[in-house]
């Protein structure tokens, strides 16, 4: 009975041939035009939408100074807008300066830790797998620090002119589009950076996997195994900027709390207090 059975299996035949690389839904080129310009399109649409975000004045009218009209039917005086604004933009380059400075040695430290561990394997080293894998971590914590850093320049340029617009007459709206508008601007450009960046790392790693589209040579696993340290530098840069800044800023508004309103009696969220500043 096993015997017929290995027999009938073994003439079987599929009645579609076996999905390869070569034979896929999408040509070779299809997909690379896909991915480039798909990538391209989503930076275009960040800086498109940062661009909306800056026709905000702060200031009004050019040599309107600080009183002119900003926003239909309002005159505000921005002065003390302008000077807190300041105050933040400044607490926040200092925030990533020394944020990313830790980062660095991070990337440096744990980098080298990634190269030696991925070359070691089956008793032997292959320190051309470990360092691919280490450029992906690199790049991939390079992708994430650059994505974070538009970040927050983004969300604090942004976060005066949600208040302007908040002063408008027509306020929910207004102020709404504006933060939303910002926050995109992170979004759009961390997926066109990351998809780009990891198209480029692709590209470059099957140099040296030539015979990654040979089937049964192995070389695809493992070109998609190099590339997952991409993954891992983005994602630990990713941590740092999350756990650090949680820990930053809840620093800061315990700070505020108590050393504000305890000890000095300011108001909670009072910009005389450098800790609301730093919350902020």
């Amino acid at each position: 009975h096993f015997e017929r059975h290995a027999r009938h299996t073994a003439a079987f035949k599929l009645p579609f041939p076996p999905v390869t690389m070569a034979n896929s839904i999408a040509s070779p080129k299809a997909t690379d035009a896909f991915i480039i310009v798909s990538g391209i399109i989503s930076i275009l649409f960040a800086i498109f939408q940062f661009k909306l975000v800056s026709r905000i004045s702060l200031t009004g009218a050019p040599g309107g100074g600080h009183s002119e009209t900003l926003v239909s039917g309002v005159n505000i005086d921005t002065s003390k807008l302008i000077g807190i604004y300041e105050a933040i933009r400044e607490g926040a380059d200092s925030f990533l300066k020394a944020e990313y400075t830790m980062c660095a040695y991070f990337i440096v430290a744990f980098g080298t830790v990634v190269l030696l561990l991925v070359s070691y394997t089956g008793g032997e080293f292959h320190i051309e797998e470990g360092g691919l894998t280490c450029v992906s971590f690199v790049a991939g914590g390079l992708t994430s620090m650059l994505s974070g850093w538009i970040g927050m320049k983004v969300a604090v340029f942004s976060n005066a002119r949600t208040t302007v617009m908040a002063a408008g007459s027509n306020p929910w709206t207004d102020a709404f589009n504006t933060a939303f508008r910002a926050g995109s601007v992170m979004g759009f450009a961390l997926v066109g950076l990351s998809m780009l960046v990891l198209f480029i790392l692709a590209h470059f790693f099957t140099l040296y996997f030539d015979k990654w589209d040979v089937a049964g040579s192995g070389e695809a696993l493992k070109l998609t195994e190099c590339l997952a340290g991409y993954g891992l530098g983005g994602s630990a840069i990713a941590l740092f900027g999350r756990v650090g800044g949680g820990i930053y800023t809840k620093a800061a508004d315990v700070g505020a709390d108590l050393a504000g309103k305890v000890v000095e009696n300011i108001p909670e969220d009072d910009p005389r207090n450098p800790a609301t500043i730093a919350d902020n």
